[in-house]
């Protein structure tokens, strides 16, 4: 992980490099800041915050390309297609072999669909990258977050929107549990509004 530095200390460490270097650097920064979708590449620390670098190789920018079922997507990165499973989260089957339609099954599926066809999201991985399926396992974020706090999870992550609908409930599988606490709490306000999975 990329070490983090407070702004006075860039501001002096570009002030020693002299004006041409500077200037070269900031326009570097500028052009990075564009093509990242005008985000800042890391993210910021405080004692009450989980924060994750996103630098590093949890965040990854990628495309929908078509979503298979509530809790299930096909996406491109880097020109690849690859199978990602939402972590934490388990819709009603709707496209099980084995299984019938379950109940607000379809509404789950239209909602990702809906939601995810055809947008730039961010996958963020956990402990364990692929099941024994050879699936991605990852939570699903429409905005690349500075800070990853409970606001940032109820806004921009669509996991937590899955769970927060009544689409869907939490389903933690060891050792991904990174948001286990959250996303209890989530479910627990759809439960109490009868939302979804939880009105029948």
């Amino acid at each position: 992980m990329a070490r983090r530095t407070d702004n006075a200390t860039v501001i002096k460490q570009l002030i020693r490099l002299g004006p041409a270097k500077a200037i070269v650097i900031l326009i570097a920064a500028a052009v990075f800041y564009f093509f990242n979708g005008g985000e800042i590449p890391h993210l910021t620390n405080n004692n009450n915050t989980v924060t994750h670098d996103t630098g590093n190789q949890d965040f990854v920018a990628a495309t929908i390309v078509r979503a298979v079922d509530g809790d299930t997507a096909v996406v491109k990165v880097n020109g690849q297609e690859k199978r990602v499973r939402f972590l934490g989260v388990d819709t009603p089957e709707t496209v099980h072999p084995n299984k019938p339609v379950q109940f607000f099954g379809k509404e789950a599926s239209r909602f990702t669909k809906d939601s995810l066809n055809g947008k730039r999201v961010w996958l963020e991985y956990d402990s364990s990258p692929q099941d024994r399926y050879g699936r991605h396992l990852a939570y699903i974020w429409l905005a690349n977050p500075k800070t990853v706090d409970e606001a940032s999870i109820r806004e921009y992550m669509f996991n937590a929107k899955l769970l927060l609908g009544g689409y869907a409930k939490v389903m933690i599988i060891k050792p991904n549990r990174r948001y286990e606490k959250e996303f209890k709490k989530f479910q627990d306000e759809a439960k109490s509004k009868r939302l979804g999975v939880w009105s029948q």
